[in-house]
């Protein structure tokens, strides 16, 4: 399943409890894909880098890097962009002379004019550049963007657990899914679910399952708050759900007979570009679960009501809501 198709899909997911914190009607919206989703999923810098990481071939043909300024005046800019949209680049002679004749009024002869096309078209190459490989792929990156992924690539490889938790050597008894897309059912309320794992890794000789998830911050000061305050716990929560679900469904696997554990790779995205890797405890877990089934309970009777415009309190109380 694409992933294009994962948002379309009517489903909730960790992403839209955060929607339905802030009113039962935004979370239908969200659900009913009246909410943008997909048209600046490529754009986010987050996504961008975890695609690299985890998806470095996808990476390749969605992204590439040109380093180029923009055209000091309107009729360079368009000049650029006529010599890119005219048919024909074999007749490159042509082209530039039309492209440079829609935007400069001259009175010299076509030589003269060559020759001054050429030479724009020279100080303007790495824009050209930009323009041509701009339909080819999903986004054109900056330089600076380029080379904080690839810092933070390099940083994961030296760091000794985030390199160990990225190694892509999948044995017969090793078994690694990146960008996991599960479609679930909730056991409790039995609500259409769905979930993207970032990495779940299946080690049957030391019956472990690893649940892996990149998060990028610009600083790691008190990381726990902000796993609170951007409902980490919880999330992971939600994903440990849906790997139960897809264990039994899908993998054919006993997950009682395997350890969990659950690692955050968080990348720090500022000029130093440090990694740390962050141990989710039971602990941290349950919080999120208890956190998780209180909202999940209360979707559930908007669900089952079919009531979205105000909260559940506002429903079954006096209209009064809760600070």
């Amino acid at each position: 399943m694409e992933e294009k198709q994962y948002y379309k899909e009517q489903r909730i997911s960790s992403s839209s409890l955060k929607h339905f914190e802030q009113s039962p009607s935004l979370f239908k919206k969200y659900l009913n894909q009246e909410l943008e989703q997909w048209s600046t999923y490529f754009l986010d810098k987050g996504k961008q880098i975890h695609m690299a990481l985890l998806e470095p071939e996808e990476f390749k043909k969605n992204y590439t890097v040109v380093n180029f300024e923009t055209p000091k005046s309107e009729q360079q800019k368009q000049f650029c962009e006529d010599y890119v949209k005219l048919p024909d680049k074999m007749l490159d002679d042509k082209t530039l002379l039309k492209a440079y004749k829609n935007n400069y009024k001259t009175g010299k002869n076509d030589e003269k004019i060559l020759k001054d096309a050429e030479t724009l078209k020279l100080k303007l190459a790495p824009y050209i550049e930009y323009l041509e490989k701009r339909k080819e792929y999903k986004d054109i990156l900056s330089w600076v963007t380029w080379t904080r992924i690839s810092d933070l690539k390099e940083g994961v490889v030296k760091h000794k657990l985030a390199k160990e938790l990225m190694a892509d050597e999948e044995l017969d008894t090793k078994k690694i899914y990146n960008e996991l897309i599960i479609f679930w059912e909730d056991p409790i309320h039995k609500l259409p679910c769905k979930s993207m794992i970032d990495r779940l890794v299946i080690d049957e000789d030391k019956k472990e399952i690893t649940l892996i998830d990149l998060k990028t911050a610009n600083t790691f000061n008190k990381f726990k708050d902000r796993c609170r305050d951007f409902s980490y716990f919880r999330q992971l929560a939600f994903y440990w759900y849906a790997i139960q679900w897809w264990a039994i469904n899908e993998a054919k696997i006993n997950i009682d007979d395997y350890t969990k554990k659950t690692y955050i790779i968080a990348l720090k995205t500022t000029d130093d570009a440090e990694v740390k890797v962050f141990d989710i405890r039971d602990v941290h877990l349950t919080e999120g679960d208890v956190d998780m089934q209180l909202i999940m309970g209360n979707i559930a009777w908007h669900w089952e009501n079919d009531k979205w415009e105000y909260s559940r309190k506002y429903y079954t109380g006096d209209g009064e809501d809760e600070l």
